[in-house]
């Protein structure tokens, strides 16, 4: 029996998705890139996500975005934090659930059982959301605090 040969990023399909993804988030932002400005994103009378700019650097912001109420659906609501590269025109995910540093590959097995390509599938996992917003018909509107 052979093993199975240890998994390898391919960082341009990485990149791929990082830019596709930035993409389909820039329509969610909110019009001001400040801290502390946040979007409310609804998918149905139901779904009501909450986008909130954490922090803003010359090149960089990140966000979080996180599900206002935890509906019927059989699986958790997705919970990220998304850094943009504005230079590079990416958004990387960098904590999913509350997992923050996720690294390129992991061992397999592992004690947490994460997959060998976490961070490629919790930034897939974005994208299939992002994708969903978009064939929902998402409404993005400003929180007045």
């Amino acid at each position: 029996m052979t093993a199975k040969p240890k998994y390898r990023p391919k960082l341009p399909d990485f990149l791929s998705l990082c830019e596709r993804n930035f993409a389909q988030l820039s329509p969610l932002l909110p019009a001001e890139h400040a801290v502390g400005e946040r979007q409310l994103i609804g998918l149905d009378d139901t779904s009501y996500f909450r986008l909130e700019v954490l922090e803003v650097c010359p090149y960089t912001t990140v966000l979080r975005i996180v599900p206002l109420q935890q509906s019927d659906w059989p699986v958790p609501q997705p919970a990220f934090d998304v850094r943009l590269y504005h230079d590079a025109r990416l958004a990387e995910v960098i904590s999913c659930h509350g997992r923050r540093g996720l690294k390129a590959v992991y061992d397999y097995p592992n004690t947490e059982m994460l997959q060998p390509d976490e961070k490629r599938q919790v930034n897939r996992l974005l994208s299939d959301w992002l994708r969903l917003c978009r064939q929902q018909g998402f409404r993005a509107e400003p929180v007045l605090s």
